[in-house]
């Protein structure tokens, strides 16, 4: 599946204005193709032991052209629900809809595609990530050559790779000559089962979590975030106090180390924070409905503007 990334949060808008219908390079054209790009099987399991009656499919507009061939292959697996597919996703893709999901009373959503792992509120969710490939050999190679001897590696992926995060680790601590120190695989606990509501844990960051060893912290470690330029590698760069980030595309076979200077949305980022240190009137967009705890973020951000003495108007 080709997983694109939303539009950012840090442009005028004309992201989205402009956006052109993108269609999948890997798309499914026969049911076999289907059940395991789409990993319906395991879709259906789900569904079937939990007893789901109403279920809603979310895809990204590059795999809608599929929607039709999985809801159907989907419904001959799970002959009890009533499967039905969102269109017309209020927000970005990558976050639940929860709203469009209620008005049909859905009591699960099956989120298909690149997902930025935002808290759902009222409705479960199970997640089909997509697989990507990756040259696991290569990975190794150029991060051996990049670092110095030694160093502690915390693995970050985007979600189109994470089934090969604990085979990237495993490559990483077999390189020769010690090459690397600690190794450490994060995971995604909405990976392999259904996400609902209330069950979130603290401890989990950008929407995975890792267990560092008792003696090491966060700072003793260089991050090695796998996949493409994205939101949630500019939310790594800005919360994750690391040594050093470094980006490795699979698509591209290209290492760098992160920074404002390599990362355009950081940079732009930055930018934009300068700009709102210089309005008189601020607007503050809500770009979800779905999302844990935005109110609580809106009213802080309220407060903090008019503390500031700033005018401010809310959107939604």
């Amino acid at each position: 599946m080709e997983l694109n990334a939303p539009a950012p949060v840090d442009n005028d808008g004309r992201d989205v204005i402009e956006r052109t219908g993108v269609e999948s390079s890997r798309r499914a054209h026969t049911v076999a193709e289907a059940n395991s790009v789409y990993e319906i099987p395991r879709t259906a399991t789900v569904i079937n032991s939990n007893g789901f009656s109403c279920i809603a499919l979310q895809f990204p507009d590059e795999l809608l052209a599929d929607s039709s061939l999985v809801s159907a292959e989907l419904q001959r697996q799970a002959p009890n629900a009533r499967i039905f597919t969102l269109a017309d996703t209020s927000y970005g893709s990558c976050c639940v809809d929860e709203v469009a999901a209620e008005h049909y009373s859905a009591d699960l959503v099956v989120h298909y595609g690149r997902t930025c792992l935002s808290l759902t509120t009222r409705i479960p969710v199970f997640y089909v990530f997509g697989r990507e490939p990756i040259d696991i050999d290569d990975c190794a190679e150029r991060l051996s050559a990049a670092v110095e001897r030694g160093t502690n590696i915390l693995l970050l992926s985007d979600v189109a790779y994470m089934h090969r995060i604990g085979d990237v680790a495993a490559a990483l601590r077999e390189k020769a000559d010690g090459a690397f120190g600690s190794v450490v695989a994060s995971s995604i606990t909405a990976a392999d089962q259904v996400y609902r509501p209330g069950s979130e844990n603290n401890d989990i960051q950008l929407g995975r979590s890792w267990n560092l060893p008792r003696d090491h912290a966060i700072g003793d470690y260089t991050i090695l975030y796998v996949g493409q330029e994205s939101l949630t590698l500019t939310n790594v760069l800005l919360t994750q106090r690391s040594q050093a980030v470094y980006s490795y595309d699979p698509r591209t076979l290209v290492l760098r180390e992160e920074g404002a200077k390599a990362n355009r949305h950081l940079g732009r980022r930055y930018y934009m924070v300068q700009q709102a240190k210089d309005a008189d009137v601020i607007g503050i967009v809500v770009g979800t409905l779905a999302a844990s705890r935005y109110l609580r973020v809106v009213e802080a951000l309220k407060t903090i503007l008019r503390r500031a003495e700033r005018k401010f108007y809310v959107f939604v």
